[in-house]
This record gives structure tokens, C-alpha cells and sequence, in this order.
């Protein structure tokens, strides 16, 4: 007499769900369960907010223009990136274009609210800095200067003088209208108030260009 195998049972889509509910639950319990994967994702999330927010303190800063003293390389209202460690490791050299802090006497004295100042770097320690017939000479050549326009040049003269050390001497690119290191208040900018450079403009859009 042969044998009867018994019939193969009857997999219904009930079973299936059963069998995926109970899987998830043998996963959640490896992995510490919703709540934990929950709290593992919250924590990643403060850590990406934590690193951005340092990158933007301590290394890339947006600043908004404020002023005119920049014309025609920075406008009113546009916004650049400042790197904020790029004299880390090493000084300003003739031509960047700087975020600074004036000195302390210039802000009282203007009655202004003590903020950066952004312009460009002329001389540097050591340099010999003069206006001959309104034209700017260091170490005893007319420095080229092609972001002037001609309707930007003017202002207060430079009488001729050394930069100290660990100074830079500053001006705007408007000059008939920039008070920078030609002013008493000002004159040449520490290097311990010189706190980043100015790398490129990102907004509006449409000018959007390094510097």
C-alpha cells in the first residue's frame, strides 16, 4: 500500500503579513527598536547643523555690503564670502581685499557702531606709501590700479610714510568717497584686525563672480 504525503499548506496573504510583522520585530529589536533609530537620526542631524554652523563661524562667512567706498568691484547690498583663515598661517598681500576691524578711536570718534570695514590691502610692512599729482607710488613706483574708474579717484592725499610692522595700509576703491588708512583715525590696520579675506560675491545671482 503507498504512502500519502500530506497536501502542502496553503500560504494566504494573512500569513505573509504575519510573517513580515514578525521579522520587523526581531529587526527592531537587534537595532534598539523605532524610539532608538528615531534618536540615532536626531543625533546625526544636530551633528550636520553643529559642523555646518562651525564651517560658517570659523572658516566661510557671508557679509553683506554695506556702502558705496568698494565701487565698482563691491556694490551696495551685494553678498561675498569671507575665508575667514586664509592669514592663518601667513600675512595680506598688496591687492586682497580684506575684512577689517578700524581702530577703536575711529568708530568714537565718527559716533559709528563698532563693525568690519572691507577694503583693499595697497602696502604692506615695510612699504614706502605717497600720492604724487593724485596718483598712488609704493616703494617708489605709480602702483597700476585697473578697478579704478576715473570718477572714483579723489579724496584725501597720502603724505609719504612707512608702514609699521605687522600693519597693512588700506584703501577703498571709491576713493572720493572712502575713509580708510588715508584718515588720522585709521591710518595703517594691525594685522590682529585684519579677520579674513574676501573670496567671491554669491548673491545677487547675476553678479555672482570671484574677487
Amino acid at each position: 500500500m503507498t504512502e500519502r504525503k500530506p497536501a502542502p499548506q496553503r500560504v494566504t496573504a494573512m500569513d505573509v503579513r504575519r510573517l513580515q510583522r514578525e521579522a520587523e520585530k526581531r529587526n527592531e529589536s537587534m537595532e534598539g527598536g523605532t524610539p532608538w533609530r528615531a534618536l540615532d537620526f536626531l543625533l546625526y542631524l544636530v551633528l550636520i547643523v553643529l559642523v555646518m554652523l562651525s564651517v560658517r563661524v570659523v572658516m566661510i562667512d557671508p557679509v553683506r555690503v554695506d556702502g558705496r567706498s568698494m565701487l565698482d568691484t563691491l556694490t551696495d547690498g551685494e553678498v561675498m564670502l569671507v575665508d575667514r583663515t586664509a592669514y592663518a598661517f601667513k600675512s595680506p598681500e598688496r591687492g586682497d581685499i580684506v575684512l577689517c576691524y578700524y581702530p577703536d578711536e575711529y568708530y568714537a570718534s565718527q559716533e559709528l557702531a563698532y563693525a568690519t570695514r572691507v577694503k583693499r590691502v595697497i602696502a604692506v610692512a615695510g612699504d614706502t606709501i605717497e600720492t604724487v599729482d593724485g596718483e598712488v607710488y609704493v616703494n617708489g613706483e605709480r602702483l597700476d590700479e585697473p578697478y579704478l574708474t576715473p570718477d572714483r579717484i579723489g579724496g584725501q592725499n597720502i603724505y609719504r610714510q612707512t608702514i609699521p610692522a605687522d600693519c597693512v595700509y588700506v584703501l577703498g576703491d571709491n576713493r572720493a568717497v572712502s575713509r580708510d588708512s588715508r584718515y588720522e583715525t585709521v591710518g595703517p590696520i594691525p594685522l590682529c584686525r585684519v579677520i579674513g579675506k574676501a573670496r567671491m560675491v554669491i548673491f545677487p545671482f547675476a553678479n555672482a563672480h570671484l574677487i
